[in-house]
C-alpha cells in the first residue's frame, strides 16, 4: 500500500469511524424518557451512566497516546469499535439497570479509545481542515442517532432496536478496521521543518496554566454541547409543550445545524485564524443559549437551537487542532490526552448535573444554565489565549518518547 493511498484510507476510516460514534452518542437522549419508565427510575437517574462512562472513557484518553505507540493505531482504534459495537448489542439485550450500566462502562472505554485517538491521530498527522471534516462525520453521526431512535420508538420497536441497528451500523467500520490495521501511522508529532519532536512528561504539561485552562474549555465546552442534546427534547416535551413528534425532528436540526457548520468550515477552516474563529463562535453560542432560554413563543427557542447547533460547530475541532500551538508542539500529545479525559469529565458529569438541576429547580432552570455555560466556556478560552504567550520552545531532534 502506497503512502497516498494508506493517507486516502485511513481519513476516510476515521470520518466513518466518527460517524459511527455520533450515532451512538446521539441515541440516549431520545431513548432515556422510555428507559425511565421501563426501569422505574427518577429524572437524574441517568447520572449513573454518565459517571460509569466518564470513569472509562476519561482511562482510554489519559493513556492513549501510549497504548496507539506500544500497540499501534489501527489495532487501538480496532479494539475500542469492537468494544462499543458488542456493548450496544449488550445493552439493546439488557434486563436490568445493573446490565445497562455494565456495558456503559465497557462501552465507554471503547468510545475513549476511538474518539482520543483519532483526535490525537489526526492532530498529529492532519490540518485543522481534516480536524473539522472529523468533527463533521461525528455531527453526521449524532444526527442520524435520533433519527434512528424516533424510527424504533415510533414503530413500537422499543428503544433496544435503536441501540441493536447503530450495533449493527458498526460492525461494517470494525471490517474496514481489520483490513486497514498496518496502515496506521505512530512516528508522532513533528516539528514545521519535519524534524521528531520529544514529548516531555505528563507531569510538566500538567504544570502549566494554560494547559489547565485549555481542559476547562473543554470540559464546559462538551457538557454544553452534550447537555442541550440530552434535555432539550425533555425541555421542550415536558416543559413547553410540544409534541414529541416535533421535538424529535427539532433535536436532529439541532445536530443538523451543528454538522452543516462542521462541513463549512471544514472547506473553509485553512483560510481563517483559529482564535478568532473561536471568538466569534463562542460568542454565537451564547446568543442561541440566550433565545432558547429566553423562548417568548416556541419558533424562537427553536431558532435558538439552529444558532447555538451551528455556531458550536467548528469550536471542538479548532480547540484540538490549535492544541499545538496554544500549549507547544512538545506538550501537544499529553495535552490532547488530558483535554479528552476533561471531554469525559464534562459529558458525564455536567449533563447530569443539568438533569438534578431540572429535577429540583423546574426543567426551563436547565435553559438558564446552558446561557451559565455558554458565558464559562468564553471565560476559559479566553484565559487559555492569555497563557498561550507563556508557551515554551519546542525540543526538536529527538525521537517522541511514550
Amino acid at each position: 500500500m502506497t503512502t497516498t493511498s494508506a493517507w486516502t484510507r485511513t481519513i476516510i476510516i476515521s470520518f466513518l469511524a466518527f460517524i459511527g460514534l455520533g450515532v451512538s452518542a446521539g441515541l440516549l437522549g431520545l431513548a432515556w424518557p422510555s428507559m425511565q419508565k421501563q426501569f422505574n427510575l427518577p429524572l437524574d437517574g441517568v447520572n449513573s451512566l454518565y459517571l460509569v462512562q466518564t470513569a472509562a472513557y476519561s482511562t482510554a484518553s489519559f493513556y492513549i497516546g501510549r497504548l496507539m505507540a506500544r500497540y499501534g493505531s489501527g489495532n487501538i482504534l480496532l479494539l475500542g469499535m469492537v468494544l462499543m459495537s458488542a456493548c450496544l448489542f449488550g445493552t439493546a439485550l439488557s434486563g436490568t439497570w445493573a446490565l445497562v450500566i455494565l456495558f456503559t462502562l465497557i462501552a465507554g472505554f471503547g468510545s475513549g479509545l476511538v474518539d482520543a485517538g483519532l483526535n490525537l491521530y489526526v492532530a498529529t498527522y492532519h490540518s485543522a481542515q481534516q480536524m473539522n471534516f472529523l468533527h463533521a462525520s461525528f455531527g453526521i453521526g449524532i444526527t442520524f442517532g435520533p433519527l434512528i431512535m424516533t424510527f424504533a420508538l415510533q414503530q413500537s420497536l422499543g428503544w433496544q432496536m435503536g441501540y441493536a441497528i447503530t450495533g449493527t451500523v458498526l460492525i461494517s467500520i470494525i471490517l474496514m478496521l481489520v483490513l486497514t490495521r498496518g496502515a496506521w501511522r505512530r512516528e508522532g508529532f513533528a516539528t514545521a521543518d519535519n524534524k521528531p519532536v520529544r514529548r516531555v512528561s505528563i507531569g510538566a504539561t500538567l504544570r502549566r496554566p494554560v494547559v489547565w485552562f485549555s481542559m476547562a474549555t473543554f470540559l464546559a465546552y462538551v457538557g454544553l454541547e452534550i447537555g442541550i442534546g440530552q434535555w432539550a427534547y425533555t425541555l421542550l416535551t415536558q416543559s413547553r409543550q410540544v409534541s414529541a413528534e416535533v421535538a424529535g425532528p427539532w433535536v436532529s436540526i439541532y445536530w443538523g445545524a451543528f454538522t452543516g457548520g462542521r462541513i463549512l468550515w471544514g472547506v473553509i477552516a485553512n483560510r481563517f485564524a483559529i482564535d478568532k474563529v473561536l471568538r466569534y463562535c463562542m460568542l454565537g453560542a451564547l446568543v442561541g443559549a440566550i433565545l432558547f432560554w429566553w423562548d417568548p413563543v416556541n419558533l424562537v427557542g427553536l431558532l435558538g437551537l439552529i444558532v447555538i447547533g451551528f455556531s458550536q460547530a467548528p469550536i471542538f475541532p479548532m480547540l484540538m487542532a490549535g492544541t499545538p500551538q496554544r500549549v507547544g508542539v512538545e506538550h501537544a500529545e499529553n495535552a490532547i490526552s488530558v483535554q479528552m479525559a476533561a471531554v469525559g469529565v464534562g459529558t458525564a458529569i455536567l449533563p447530569g448535573l443539568i438533569g438534578t438541576i431540572g429535577k429540583n429547580l423546574g426543567l426551563e432552570m436547565m435553559a438558564a444554565t446552558f446561557v451559565i455555560m455558554a458565558i464559562v466556556v468564553f471565560i476559559f478560552h479566553e484565559l487559555s489565549l492569555a497563557g498561550a504567550a507563556q508557551r515554551v520552545t519546542p525540543v526538536s531532534g529527538e525521537l517522541p518518547t511514550k
